[in-house]
Parts: C-alpha cells; structure tokens; sequence
C-alpha cells in the first residue's frame, strides 16, 4: 500500500469486506423464507434468530466504521483496538491473517476522538497484518503497554506508518514513531492530560 493517502484504500477494502459479509447473512435469510413457504414445519426459529443476529453485528461493524464526531471521548484503547481487530478481520484479502491483542502494564484510558482512534488503530493493524504476510508469519500481534503518563500501541512492520496515520495520530494527540522495524503509538493517558490541565498555583 502506497503511505500517501492509505487510509481510503483500506477504507474501501473493509467496507467491500463488510458488505460481502451483509449479502452472505442476506442470502441466508432468504433461503430460511424460501424455505418456510415450501415447509411450513421447516423453519428453526433458533437459526433464523442467529443469522439476524449476525446480520445485525455487520450493520453495526459498518455504522461504526462510517461514523465520525470530532467529540473528545475517554476510551479503553484495548476496546477500541478489539473493535478494530473484528473490523479488520472482514479485508477480503487478509481474513485469513490471524491477529491478536497482547497487553502489558498498566493502561490507562485515554482522551481521544472515538473515530480518529478507530481509524489509525485499523491503519495499525493492516501495516501488521502486512508485514505478517510479507515474512510468512502463521500469526501476528499488537502489543499495548503503559503506565501513568502514556498508553503505547507497538507492532512490528515493514515501513513507517503513512501521513494518513500521522495526521490521525496528531488529532489524538499523540505521535508515531518508527525504529528497527516497529512503529509505536504513544498518547498520553487521561491522568497526564488532567495533570496538564490542572491550575497551577
């Protein structure tokens, strides 16, 4: 992927994958109701309440992934990223790469626009997921740290994270840096911004 403007591209790759999963839980549907019209005692109640279930966590997977609110929020990283992770896992093309979230530390929440975070964490991931497959890793990770100042997302890849995800990483106030193959979020915690905010005296 090309660093400038990366995040459209990827934005377009989730949003095919998500829509593929939509149509797959539609074409399901379908076949139930066609399937009650030539059987009335065919239809498994338990079933058809599983598939719009299913089809009701896509719609929300997609909501979620066009939303944006430039509203400050204190999130959990680890939510975020989790949110992230299942987003991801819809790319038509590395569905088959498997991702997990390891942490370490004390994480504390953090003071960020919910969309802005959303977005660089999907950017993160598909630059791990990337380098995963460019090595021929059976897994990859993402590794979240911390302690009372900041709160550190590193992962390893094979080039510097792109302007679309420095910007994003600005707006949430935090920075990116890239050394020895690892690029590693850092923003400061919620504690640090309240200690930045108090009055002095």
């Amino acid at each position: 992927m090309d660093n400038e403007g990366d995040w459209i591209p990827l934005f377009e790759d989730l949003l095919r994958g998500l829509v593929h999963a939509m149509n797959n839980r539609v074409t399901a549907l379908s076949a139930f109701a066609e399937l009650a019209a030539v059987d009335d005692g065919a239809l498994e109640i338990d079933m058809l309440r599983h598939e719009i279930h299913r089809l009701h966590e896509v719609s929300a997977l997609v909501s979620v992934l066009a939303s944006r609110s430039d509203e400050l929020e204190s999130l959990e990283l680890s939510a975020v990223l989790e949110l992230a992770l299942e987003i991801h896992s819809h790319h038509p093309r590395m569905r088959s790469v498997p991702c997990t979230l390891e942490k370490a530390g004390a994480i504390l929440p953090v003071r960020v626009p919910r969309w802005a975070m959303l977005r660089l964490a999907l950017l993160m991931i598909d630059a791990a997921k990337r380098a995963g497959i460019e090595s021929h890793a059976a897994a990859v990770a993402v590794w979240l740290s911390g302690d009372e100042a900041a709160v550190r997302l590193h992962l390893v890849t094979s080039e510097a994270m792109g302007v679309d995800a420095a910007a994003l990483a600005t707006r949430c106030g935090g920075a990116l840096s890239y050394a020895n193959r690892e690029a590693v979020l850092e923003l400061p915690s919620l504690l640090e911004i309240r200690r930045r905010e108090k009055p002095r005296t």
